[in-house]
C-alpha cells in the first residue's frame, strides 16, 4: 500500500511521454489567484456557523481552497470531494453520486443521511451530490466526525459546506470554454459585482455536453504494480467456499449509455440595507434531461432519466450592538424522473421528489476575546413519489410519502485564554423532531400518522499549544440520525397469500446515535513551508434501526379485529452497534518556500486509515406461537414477543480501508503552473450481486489513479489550462459493475472581462 503511494508521488510528472496539463473540466471560470497561500492560522470558515480562523478550531475542518479547485479535474462535487479530502464516494455513470466522511458509508438518496451537504451554510437538501452546481464554487470545507450540535440530524459522519463565489467589487467577469475526449464540451460564464449605490449581484452559467459515449481504460499500470486484477467473493453462511473471482470486466470497452448533458447555475443579488444591515436572495439550480445509464455492467439494464434540483434562499444579516445576526429562510426541491424505457415510445414511469425547506436565526456576541452562538433552527423534509403503470396511469408507489420536521434550539461558546494559545469549544443542541407518514394517493393500505422525540447532543473541544508551531487539539461531541418515518409512524396492511401483510412501525423506536472522539497533533513551521497534522478517531454508533418479522403459519394464524388472517408482521426496532477507528493524516510541505525561492514546489497528502470499521447486527425474532388463534389481534403487540439473537459481525459496506490523495505542483508565480495528483483506494467490502444465483459478500481489490495538469497565464486576462484525467488509462469503479472513463484530456481556455 504504501509503495503504490510512493509510486504515485514519483512518477506524477511524467508516463509514456504525457505532458502534465490542466485544470478542472467544468470548476474554474476564472483563473487561479497568484500569491502566497494561506496558512490555517490565517484561512477563515464558515461551516462552524461563525466566522472563524481554521487555526482555531478545535474541531477537524478541511477546506479544499479555489486554487486546489482550479488544479483539479472534476466533473462533480463527488470529485472533489474524493480527489481533495480523500473521502470514499458511491459514484455511478449517469450523474448519480454520495460521499461518506470517516468510514461511514455513502448514499445515494434517501431523507436519513449521515453526511449532511450545506450550500453557504444551510441546508441544500442533497441527496444526490451529482446534481450540485459545480461552477461557482469559492471553496469547500469539509467538517470531519460528529456535527449534530450545530446542525441536527444527518450530520453524523460531518459536514460539507460549499460556499459560493460573491463579487462586491467592480464589474467583472469571465468566459470559458473547454473541449475534450468523448466529444465533451463545456462552457462557463460569470459574472458580478457591485451594481450601483449597495446593490451587487453575481451570476455563473455552466453547460455541459458530452456527445460520445466513454470508453473504460485498459492500461492499468497500477493495477499490474497492486496485483489488483481479481476481487474476493465471500459466503459468510459457509455454504460455498471464498475464493477468487476476475476483475478486468470491461477493460477498454466502450459502454453505451454514457453520454450526457445538463444545464447548472446560479445567481445571486445583495442590498446595503444602511450601514448595518443587508439583504441577499440567491437560487441555484441543475437540470439533465435524457440521463442515460447503462446499468451494471454485469447485469446490464441500460435507462434514462430526467432530473433537476432548484434551491434559493433568502438572507438577513446584519448587527445589533456588537452581536452578529442572521436570518435566513430557504427552500429546496430536487427531483429525478425515470423512463419506463431507455428507447422508443417511452414514458415516465417512477418520479420522485424531495423537498426541503426551513429556516434558521442566530447570534454571534462577543465577551471580549471569547463568543457566544445562539440560535434556533427550523427544518421540514419531505420524500414523496409517484408510480406509472401507463402513460398517464398512475400505480401505487412503492414508498408512502412521508416527511421529517424538526425544531431546534443550539448554543457555543467560543472561549480564548493565554493571548489565543488555548482555545475551546462547548456547546449542546436540543431538537425536537416530528416522523411524519402521510397519506399517499394510491396507497389505502397505509394509515398516516406522527411520532415526536426530543434528542439532546452536546460537543466540546480544546486546542493548545504546547510551543511555537506545535498545537494538540481534542474534541468529543454525540450526533443522531432521525429514524425512517414508516418505521417509528407507520401501519401498513397489503393482501398476501391467503392473508395479510402488515408492516407496522415502533413508536419506541429511537434515533441512532452516535459519540466521536479525536485527538490530533498540528505541526507548522514560521515560514509557512511545512504544515500537517495527524489525529485519531473513534466512534461508538449505538440504537442501529434493524428489521424484524413475526412469521405466521398454518391453521393457528392469529386474525386482526377485522377478521383478516395476519401471514406476518414486519417492524423495525434498535438493535446493535457500530466501531469506527481510524487516523488521519494532512502534510503540505513547499521545497522552494523553505529554501526561501520566489517560486513554489510542493508536497501534499490527505488520506484516512481505517483500523476498524464493523457494524454488529443481531437476529431479531419474535414469538409468533404467542399469538396463535388470537382473533384481536393488534400488530404492535408482536414488540413484547421481540427477542435478540446472535450478532453477526461485518465491515461496514462501501468503506475503504485507506483512501489517500496525494499531490505534487509547481507553481513560478509568474505564468507557469504543473501539478500531478494521485489517489489511492484500499480494499472495501460490498454485496455482489453480479450473479443473482451466486449472491455474496465481496472485497474490491485497491486501485490508483494520477490525474496530470498544467496551465499557462498567457497575458492578465487570458489563461490556458489542461487535463489528463486517469493518465495510466486505469479500468476503475466506485461500485463494482459501474465502472468509469479511463484516460480523457480537456483543454480549457479562460478569459477575463
Amino acid at each position: 500500500m504504501r509503495r503504490c503511494i510512493s509510486l504515485s508521488a514519483a512518477r506524477l510528472a511524467v508516463h509514456r511521454g504525457v505532458l502534465v496539463m490542466a485544470a478542472p473540466l467544468a470548476l474554474v471560470a476564472q483563473p487561479a489567484r497568484r500569491g502566497t497561500p494561506q496558512s490555517l492560522d490565517t484561512t477563515r470558515v464558515t461551516a462552524t456557523r461563525y466566522e472563524t480562523e481554521l487555526g482555531r478550531q478545535p474541531r477537524q475542518i478541511q477546506v479544499i481552497t479555489r486554487e486546489e479547485i482550479a488544479r483539479t479535474a472534476a466533473t462533480e462535487v463527488a470529485d472533489l470531494l474524493k480527489k481533495r479530502a480523500a473521502l470514499d464516494v458511491v459514484q455511478y455513470p449517469g450523474q448519480l453520486a454520495g460521499v461518506g466522511i470517516r468510514g461511514f458509508r455513502p448514499q445515494t438518496g434517501g431523507i436519513t443521511q449521515r453526511t449532511l451537504v450545506l450550500i453557504d451554510g444551510r441546508p441544500s437538501g442533497a441527496t444526490n451530490l451529482a446534481l450540485l452546481d459545480i461552477a461557482n464554487i469559492e471553496r469547500i470545507e469539509v467538517i470531519k466526525g460528529a456535527a449534530s450540535t450545530l446542525y441536527g440530524s444527518s450530520a453524523m459522519a460531518g459536514v460539507v459546506n460549499i460556499v459560493t463565489q460573491r463579487r462586491t467589487g467592480a464589474l467583472g467577469g469571465s468566459l470559458s470554454a473547454q473541449g475534450g475526449s468523448f466529444g465533451t464540451s463545456e462552457f462557463v460564464v460569470q459574472g458580478g459585482g457591485r451594481l450601483g449605490s449597495g446593490i451587487d449581484a453575481d451570476v455563473s452559467i455552466h453547460r455541459l455536453d458530452q456527445r460520445n459515449d466513454f470508453r473504460v481504460g485498459d492500461g492499468n499500470l497500477f493495477r499490474e504494480r497492486l496485483d489488483a486484477d481479481r476481487a474476493f467473493k465471500i459466503y459468510p453462511a459457509g455454504n460455498r467456499p471464498n475464493r477468487f473471482v476476475s476483475d478486468t470486466i470491461g477493460d477498454g470497452r466502450t459502454i453505451t449509455f454514457t453520454s450526457q448533458n445538463a444545464t447548472s447555475g446560479s445567481a445571486r443579488v445583495g442590498a446595503a440595507l444602511g450601514s448595518a444591515w443587508r439583504l441577499d436572495a440567491s437560487v441555484d439550480g441543475f437540470r439533465g434531461d435524457d440521463i442515460p445509464s447503462p446499468g451494471d455492467l454485469y447485469q446490464p439494464f441500460p435507462s434514462r432519466k430526467d432530473a433537476e434540483r432548484l434551491g434559493g434562499s433568502l438572507d438577513l444579516r446584519g448587527t445589533l450592538g456588537r452581536a452578529t445576526t442572521l436570518v435566513r429562510a430557504y427552500r429546496t426541491d430536487e427531483r429525478s424522473g425515470s423512463f419506463n424505457r431507455p428507447d422508443g415510445d417511452r414514458f415516465i414511469s417512477f418520479d420522485g421528489r424531495t423537498r426541503t425547506d426551513g429556516a434558521q436565526a442566530q447570534l454571534t456576541l462577543p465577551f471580549g476575546a471569547h463568543r457566544l452562538l445562539i440560535g434556533s433552527d427550523l427544518s421540514r423534509q419531505r420524500a414523496t413519489s409517484s408510480r406509472f403503470t401507463a402513460a398517464n396511469t398512475r400505480g401505487a408507489p412503492f414508498a408512502p410519502d412521508a416527511e421529517i420536521r424538526s425544531l431546534a434550539a443550539f448554543a457555543e461558546g467560543a472561549l480564548s485564554f493565554a493571548d489565543d494559545r488555548v482555545s475551546a469549544t462547548v456547546g449542546a443542541r436540543a431538537d425536537r423532531v416530528t416522523l411524519a407518514l402521510l397519506s399517499t394517493p394510491f396507497r389505502p393500505d397505509v394509515t398516516g400518522g406522527d411520532s415526536d422525540f426530543t434528542v439532546i447532543t452536546p460537543s466540546a473541544g480544546l486546542r493548545a499549544t504546547l510551543w511555537p508551531g506545535v498545537a494538540l487539539h481534542t474534541s468529543v461531541g454525540q450526533a443522531f440520525v432521525a429514524p425512517d418515518p414508516f418505521g417509528r409512524a407507520g401501519l401498513a396492511v397489503q393482501q398476501g397469500t391467503g392473508g395479510v401483510n402488515v408492516t407496522v412501525g415502533n413508536p419506541a423506536l429511537d434515533a441512532e446515535r452516535s459519540t466521536t472522539v479525536d485527538v490530533g497533533l498540528r505541526v507548522a513551521t514560521t515560514d509557512g513551508a511545512f504544515d500537517g497534522d495527524v489525529t485519531y478517531f473513534a466512534t461508538d454508533i449505538r440504537d442501529r434501526n434493524v428489521a424484524a418479522r413475526a412469521t405466521f403459519t398454518g391453521a393457528t394464524r392469529p386474525r386482526l379485529s377485522d377478521g383478516a388472517i395476519v401471514n406476518r408482521v414486519d417492524t423495525r426496532v434498535n438493535a446493535g452497534d457500530a466501531t469506527i477507528r481510524g487516523l488521519e493524516v494532512r502534510a503540505r510541505y513547499d521545497l522552494l518556500r523553505a529554501a526561501g525561492g520566489a517560486q513554489s514546489l510542493a508536497l501534499q497528502i490527505t488520506g484516512t486509515r481505517l483500523f476498524r470499521a464493523r457494524e454488529a447486527s443481531p437476529l431479531v425474532t419474535v414469538d409468533g406461537a404467542r399469538f396463535a388463534n388470537q382473533t384481536a389481534f393488534t400488530p404492535a403487540s408482536v414488540f413484547t414477543a421481540a427477542q435478540l439473537g446472535a450478532s453477526s459481525v461485518s465491515d461496514i459496506r462501501n468503506v475503504s480501508d485507506m483512501v489517500a490523495a496525494v499531490g505534487l505542483e509547481y507553481d513560478d508565480r509568474s505564468r507557469w503552473t504543473f501539478g500531478a495528483y494521485g489517489r489511492y483506494v484500499g480494499e472495501r467490502l460490498d454485496t455482489d450481486f453480479s450473479d443473482f444465483a451466486d449472491i455474496s459478500d465481496i472485497r474490491y481489490p485497491r486501485y490508483a489513479t494520477v490525474d496530470l495538469m498544467a496551465a499557462l497565464q498567457v497575458s492578465a486576462r487570458v489563461r490556458l489550462q489542461a487535463t489528463v484525467a486517469n493518465a495510466t488509462d486505469e479500468n476503475i469503479y466506485e461500485k463494482r459493475g459501474f465502472n468509469l472513463p479511463g484516460r480523457n484530456v480537456a483543454v480549457r481556455l479562460v478569459t477575463r472581462f
